[in-house]
């Protein structure tokens, strides 16, 4: 029984750790692309309604940091 709940807890977490390795950017994140090097550039911001825009360079490599201040229904 131990075992089993070890192997279920682990294909759990690859599970989650997967799902979060191909998150999308939420409604109202903003955030930046990052080069191989760590350097900015190319900025994004999805709107509250969910327009996707950027500026600059798309990279596989973005980093949220910041939200806007959207109305919840």
């Amino acid at each position: 029984m131990t075992r089993t709940r070890l192997v279920a807890g682990l294909a759990l977490c690859f599970a989650l750790a997967a799902g979060l390795a191909v998150a999308k950017p939420r409604n109202g994140d903003m955030g930046v692309y990052l080069d191989d090097n760590g350097n900015v550039v190319g900025t994004f911001v999805v709107s509250c309604d969910g327009v996707f825009s950027y500026e600059g360079t798309r990279t596989t490599h973005a980093l949220t940091n910041g939200r806007l201040h959207c109305n919840l229904p």
